[in-house]
Parts: C-alpha cells; structure tokens; sequence
C-alpha cells in the first residue's frame, strides 16, 4: 500500500501510446502499493469525471495514463483538493508530465512512479484558468493561447490522419500554414494586471514551463512560468515567418526570448490577462480547441497535489522545484 493511500488508475485506452500490454503492466505495477480503482475513459470529459468519482469514493492518488488532455482534465477536476495526481506519459508529447520531471515514455516512467509512490513525496502545483467570453472558467495545466498557436491547434485537431501521422511534424506544418494564412485572422489587444493594452497578433500564457515540446526538445515560449501562482505571457506583435522561425530556433537552443524587441512582449501576471478581438479569434488550452471567442480572461488558478518524481532512483534530473 501506497503510503499516500488507496491509488486509483484512470486510463485513456485510445491515446497515442496507451496500448493494452502497457495498461495492464502499470496495473499489475499499481497493485501492491493499493490499486482499488482501475477505470477507463470513453470520451472526452471521462477523465475528469472517473478522477472526481475515484476520490469521492476514497482515492488519495490518482494516476492518469494517456496524453495532455487526459491529465488536464483530471488536474481540473483534482485541483483544489487534498488527492495527489500523477500524470504517466501515454500520449503525443506528454508536455505536463514532462514539465513535472516525469521521464517522457511510460516504460521509463513506471519504475519511477512506483519509487515516487514509496517515497510519498508531494509537490504542489499553481495551475492556470482561461475565460472564453461569458462561460464558466476552465482549468489548464500548462498553456492558453489566442491567435496563431491556437489557428495551429485547430489546423491540427481538424486532421486527425495528419496529427496521427507526422506527430510533431504535423503541428509544425500546421504553424507554418497558420501563419501564411495569420492576414485573416483578427488583431488582438492584450492587457495584463490592468495594464496598458498591447496590440497583437498572438497571444500565449502559461503557468508552467516548457510550454511544449518539439520532440525531446523543449520549447520555452513563456519565460518565467513556473507553476508558481503567476501566469507568464508573451504577446507576438507581428507575424514574418522568418522571424517567427528564428524565435523558435531560439527556443529550441535554450536561449532566452527577447521580450522587449520588435515582435515580442511579455511578463507574468498575478491577477488577470485579458485579451479582446476584434472578430471571433480561435482560443486553445493544453493543446484543446475551445473555439473563436471576441474576449479570452486568463488567470492563476488552483493548487494541484502532485506526486514529485525528483529524486526516484532511475531518474537522472528533472525541472527544478517552483519558487
């Protein structure tokens, strides 16, 4: 037995790498430290809703298997509450498991869960909330965004073969198509805190870091963003592909983005992001569509429980903690 308490499993059975002889290896794996619960999702909004039931029921761990949007879901649901979550890596990029110092495949990570698991180390997690006009606030566990990443998510989501297909190259093809096409889209107008407002073509935030990943690169599109209460926010003020592709080079190196130069600006909000359309503009949180929208309100949001891999044996590093 755990000595967090009873552990239950909530799987996505069709995400990217979340095949059947891995499901049962991590239950069998599960079973001495108090697997009472193994679910499965059929659906979207499954997750969220089996990770609810789970700890209603008496769950105090709740471990996810599949991709981003599995464990932003049962984040949203968790958060805010004394149950600890533990996202393994099932699906495409795995960017919150990965942000929280979990390896980036589920055949590594699983004997690092299970040390974790012994070890009961907690950490806890400031996630973000994103607005879309008058609906209720949805949680995110890594990024939103307004504009050209989002038009990149919704080229993508639209061509599941694609996504499927060529992974990372296909949100890469989906970039580079979004921004020839970013003349169509609306000018936003961003203001963080109450600020002045920014004029943009983009906009990102993000309440953890990376922001995402290019195969095992890490992008780090908002600097600063470290799971810490504040969202980090970074507006493109135009959009040329060759700039756009130097910035991403940037990142891919390791290098700080310069958010006071031409194209870019930015900082971290401890209160509110807004951002205001001047049409309908496409609206993304943790890789999903939610979207065209005129006004987008993006914020800190709750504390997450999460299980903290760092220091189990078989890992060699990980991110550093939040400050």
């Amino acid at each position: 037995m755990s000595g967090l308490g009873p552990v239950a499993l909530v799987v996505n059975p069709v995400a990217t790498r979340a095949g059947a002889t891995r499901r049962a290896e991590i239950a069998r794996a599960l079973a001495p430290h108090g697997l009472e619960w193994a679910l499965a999702t059929e659906g979207p909004g499954d997750a969220g809703r089996l990770a609810r039931q789970a700890a209603d029921e008496g769950a105090r761990v709740v471990v996810t298997f599949g991709g981003d949007g599995t464990a932003a879901e049962a984040a949203g649901a968790l958060a805010g509450g004394d149950v600890v979550m533990a996202p393994m890596p099932g699906g495409n990029a795995n960017v919150f498991a990965r942000a929280l110092g979990w390896p980036s495949s589920a055949d590594r990570a699983l004997p690092v869960l299970v040390a974790a698991l012994a070890r009961g180390a907690v950490r806890e997690a400031s996630l973000g909330t994103v607005r879309v006009d008058d609906a209720e606030p949805r949680t995110f566990t890594i990024n939103a965004g307004v504009g050209l990443d989002a038009a990149t998510v919704e080229w993508i989501e639209s061509r599941p073969r694609t996504k499927r297909r060529l992974r990372h190259a296909g949100f890469a093809l989906g970039a580079a198509v979004s921004a020839l096409r970013s003349a169509r889209e609306p000018r936003l107008r961003v203001a963080a805190d109450g600020g002045e407002e920014v004029e943009a073509a983009a906009v990102l935030a993000a309440c953890g870091s990376p922001y995402t990943y290019l195969g095992p690169r890490p992008l780090d599109l908002v600097p600063g963003a470290a799971f810490d209460g504040r969202i980090g926010w970074v507006a493109l003020t135009r959009i040329r592909p060759a700039e756009i592709g130097g910035l991403a080079l940037r990142a891919a190196r390791g290098r700080p983005l310069p958010l006071d130069g031409p194209a870019l600006r930015g900082g971290a909000a401890s209160e509110q992001i807004v951002v205001r359309a001047d049409a309908p503009a496409p609206v993304q949180a943790d890789g999903e569509v939610l979207g065209r929208h005129t006004l987008v309100r993006i914020g800190p949001g709750p504390l997450l429980r999460a299980l903290d891999p760092r220091g189990a044996p078989g890992l060699k590093s990980g991110p550093a903690p939040p400050t």
